[in-house]
């Protein structure tokens, strides 16, 4: 038996058309716009969680800020007045130890977080005049906003709505 080669009949090659090849591009451009949000949420959810792992190592947990300032609160030749937020479990509180004092605690209440970061929420003393009358105020900043306590009669008290008003007014002023 001889071997004989014969020429193999050749297949016309597939010829794609203008519509299979825009088809081809636009899975190929939303199959990679998927991978960039699949990608987008993985690095947002790192992201939060490696500022909250911060916030752990610098606020601790429950969430806890300390200052210490003199405010005229019999703090005038002891130690300076020590301001410690918290935030328990949403609930945002400052001890006021006037002078180092134990036993003259002030607890300030302040507002309530709501939210799945509530409990994670840092609030953060300071202290500023903001009323310009001598006594330095304390003020509790908390996810940008400002709780302000007046130092009124040798304690501190939250604002009326009439001074609410006249900082606001002074404020935009500046």
């Amino acid at each position: 038996m001889a071997v004989v080669s014969r020429p193999v009949a050749h297949r016309r090659a597939w010829r794609r058309g203008p519509l299979q090849h825009w088809l081809q591009r636009a899975a190929f451009i939303a199959s990679g716009l998927l991978v960039l949000l699949a990608v987008g949420l993985v690095m947002q959810h790192t992201l939060d969680w490696g500022q909250r792992y911060v916030d752990g190592w610098r606020y601790g947990f429950p969430r806890r800020a300390y200052l210490s300032a003199y405010v005229g609160h019999g703090d005038e030749r002891q130690m300076p007045t020590q301001f410690i937020t918290l935030n328990l479990n949403g609930q945002i509180s400052t001890l006021v130890l006037p002078g180092g004092d134990t036993a003259a605690v002030v607890v300030l209440p302040g507002p309530y977080l709501v939210g799945a970061d509530g409990p994670y929420t840092a609030a953060v003393p300071a202290i500023r005049d903001v009323n310009n009358d001598g006594h330095v105020d304390l003020l509790v900043n908390v996810r940008g906003e400002v709780i302000v306590y007046i130092n009124r009669n040798g304690q501190f008290e939250l604002l009326t709505p009439d001074e609410h008003a006249a900082l606001e007014q002074r404020w935009d002023g500046e």
